[in-house]
């Protein structure tokens, strides 16, 4: 954003909607140097230069669910989330978010132990027809066993009906919910499953439903 700074006519292209379409502030190793409010402000100001037309989303801790209202109130065209780490964020600002991003088609949730759960999931299915891609990380397996609102969440995903690609990292995902996801996602073409150590892959029945998906990783450990 100091590229304004250098000049009248940078000042000028700086402003340029088309500029702010895709905002980036996860990738960038600054992020990790600078204080939450300062980059919460910076990210309205980069919502504000997209004049609505931002398209893609990505942010870290310091997201909250201020800052996705903010950005749903004045984005209707966002296609692209990612969130990691974003401790803040509870269903609720991240349910309000999704259902003003009718156009959502790419959706990362990377370590936001806040974010999940069937309803969650759910009302992303229903507010998002076009989601095409979820890609979903929680922590540590053995450390999330007790969430509440991981019970029965897989069957929230089956509600993306949509979906070409799922990949799901130390997910508490089952056989049956896994079933239950390829019943209702009949476009899926590839399915990632990492550190899912519920899933039994050498099941038969398993097998045989997934034989549809073109690229398939299931977990491969010894029981």
């Amino acid at each position: 954003m100091g590229s304004g700074l250098v000049c009248r006519s940078w000042l000028q292209a700086a402003r340029e909607p088309e500029l702010w379409r895709s905002v980036d502030m996860a990738s960038h190793r600054v992020v990790e140097e600078m204080k939450g409010d300062v980059l919460r402000a910076m990210a309205e100001v980069a919502v504000d230069r997209s004049g609505g037309k931002l398209e893609v989303f990505s942010g870290k801790y310091f997201v909250t669910d201020e800052l996705l209202k903010y950005i749903g109130d004045r984005s209707t065209s966002l296609k692209t989330l990612s969130l990691i780490s974003c401790h803040e964020v509870s269903n609720k600002g991240f349910t309000e978010l999704v259902t003003k991003s009718p156009l959502l088609e790419d959706l990362s949730l990377e370590l936001c132990p806040k974010i999940g759960g069937r309803s969650a999931y759910e009302s992303t299915g229903k507010a998002c027809p076009r989601l095409r891609r979820f890609s979903l990380r929680r922590e540590c397996f053995r450390f999330s066993l007790n969430y509440p609102r991981r019970v029965a969440e897989a069957l929230g995903i089956a509600a993306m009906t949509g979906l070409r690609s799922l990949s799901l990292t130390s997910s508490n995902i089952t056989n049956d919910e896994l079933a239950a996801v390829l019943d209702g996602c009949p476009r899926l073409e590839t399915l990632c499953l990492r550190d899912c150590y519920k899933v039994i892959a050498d099941a038969a029945a398993l097998r045989a439903r997934c034989a549809r998906i073109k690229t398939l990783a299931l977990p491969e450990y010894e029981r």
